[in-house]
């Protein structure tokens, strides 16, 4: 009896595919696990499954208009929340210090912008500090009179790793939003503070994919936005 109900379960399971008209490779596609990509520079998670400890240390090296006023600190908390996320979703314990805990921390030490990241990692007893630099941020479209908005930026991303603290890891980090395929946004779409929003996240969304695995077609979306 139970060999004949197994048999009718496949039956009706390739049954239905076919009357759907789906070809096999493309029936696949919906019951195997979606592919996913390696972190892009440093994987935050330990493999032991141990939980790891993150800072997020920001630094802005230009006088930015108006609109980007800590800017820096909006990044932060955006890249915290992306990489809870991702981590969540992979299983993996992956806690970063509140961004208002590291400003907070900032605003005690004035020398803040040259302290040494060991010891900001010693001071928050962390696993990682991630450093990242914004050397460049802008909302409009090159050219174009302030008319179309088009973000850019560059950031220099870096990772002190506490236990090996000759493994910096670093990569320049560019992002045009929208992209080219999504064209520039006229202004009367969006305020600029709106825009400013909606860039800062999608570039959080992005510098997540260096620290976390993550889906393929999530990050092909992204990538043509």
């Amino acid at each position: 009896m139970k060999a004949l109900l197994r048999c009718t379960v496949r039956t009706c399971f390739w049954g239905s595919l076919l009357l759907t008209g789906c070809s096999f490779p493309q029936s696949l596609y919906f019951f195997m696990p979606e592919a996913k990509e390696p972190a892009e520079l440093k994987r935050l998670a330990s493999d032991d499954k141990k939980e790891v400890k993150v800072v997020l240390w920001t630094f802005m090296s230009l006088d930015p208009r108006e609109e980007f006023i800590q800017a820096d600190r909006l990044l932060a908390g955006m890249l915290s929340e992306e990489i809870r996320k991702l981590s969540e979703e992979n299983k993996e314990k992956v806690t970063i210090v509140k961004p208002n805990l590291v400003e907070a921390y900032k605003n005690k030490h004035n020398n803040w912008r040259s302290v040494d990241l060991e010891k900001v990692g010693h001071d928050f007893d962390a696993d990682y500090v991630i450093y990242l630099e914004i050397n460049k941020l802008s909302l409009y479209e090159p050219k174009a009179s302030q008319q179309l908005y088009r973000g850019q930026t560059e950031i220099l991303v870096s990772v002190k790793d506490m236990k090996h603290l000759d493994d910096e890891p670093q990569r320049v980090f560019n992002d045009r939003y929208p992209s080219e395929a999504g064209g520039a946004l006229d202004t009367f779409e969006l305020s600029p503070i709106a825009f400013r929003d909606n860039f800062l996240h999608h570039v959080s969304q992005r510098l997540a994919f260096y620290f976390v695995e993550h889906k393929k077609r999530t990050r092909r979306v992204m990538m043509d936005d």
